[in-house]
């Protein structure tokens, strides 16, 4: 997009901006008007958990900055579908993009395809969660999910590579398919090798190279 074009794109892409306070967000519940002529909500900045529960069982997907949500699909789901959670881990904005933001930004397409691109890299983020909870050894999915989860949040340090998040045993455990308890041997396991710490902080500090199983993953599902 040349200079003019994105500055005329700018003047026009303006969308309503909404705050979420840490803790349980009833996303369906979202007051937005035809929200099936809508993009979707845009993750501007923070962290939000989208917990997908069935039966005893549940599958959590973090979600961030640049992300695309479509919470309101949810809405009318045959009795037996299954429960979906939403809770905000850090305070968290919101970017509508609404109808009135599509009507908007029509004469860029250039808009339309970079929003749908985010789109996609969220579900090929989530086919790499899902080939690493296929993996047999709890140990081996714990240590690919948190490389995995650096790719994206982790940042270089004379320690190790940092991962600034506060991700509680039972939320690790869902990530990666396994119980609470478990999480916490393998952890234990993981310190022990001196592959992982956790900093009095809370933040995790991921030592030395990530396992080529990873890049093996990367490049099945490119």
């Amino acid at each position: 997009m040349s200079p003019e074009r994105a500055a005329a794109a700018r003047a026009h892409a303006i969308a309503a901006v909404e705050t979420l306070a840490p803790g349980d967000w009833p996303a369906d519940a979202l007051d937005i008007a035809d929200p099936r002529g809508a993009l979707g909500l845009l993750v501007i900045d923070g962290i939000l958990s989208r917990d997908v529960k069935l039966g005893g069982a549940s599958f959590t997907e973090l979600i961030g900055e640049g992300e695309i949500l479509r919470p309101w699909d949810n809405r009318n789901q045959h009795a037996n579908a299954p429960t979906v959670v939403w809770t905000v881990l850090e305070t968290t904005r919101i970017g509508i993009l609404d109808r009135g933001f599509v009507a908007r930004t029509a004469r860029w397409p250039e808009l339309t395809t970079a929003l749908f691109s985010r789109a996609m890299n969220r579900s090929r983020t989530l086919a790499v969660q899902l080939a690493i909870r296929s993996l047999q050894r709890v140990e081996m999915r714990l240590l690919l999910q948190l490389w995995h989860l650096a790719e994206r949040w982790g940042r270089v340090s004379p320690e190790g590579i940092v991962l600034p998040l506060q991700l509680t045993h039972r939320l690790l455990a869902s990530l990666v398919g396994a119980r609470r308890p478990t999480i916490t041997t393998a952890l234990k396991e993981l310190t022990k090798q001196g592959l992982v710490h956790r900093r009095d902080d809370g933040a995790w500090i991921l030592c030395g190279s990530a396992p080529s199983e990873l890049d093996e993953i990367y490049a099945m599902l490119n």
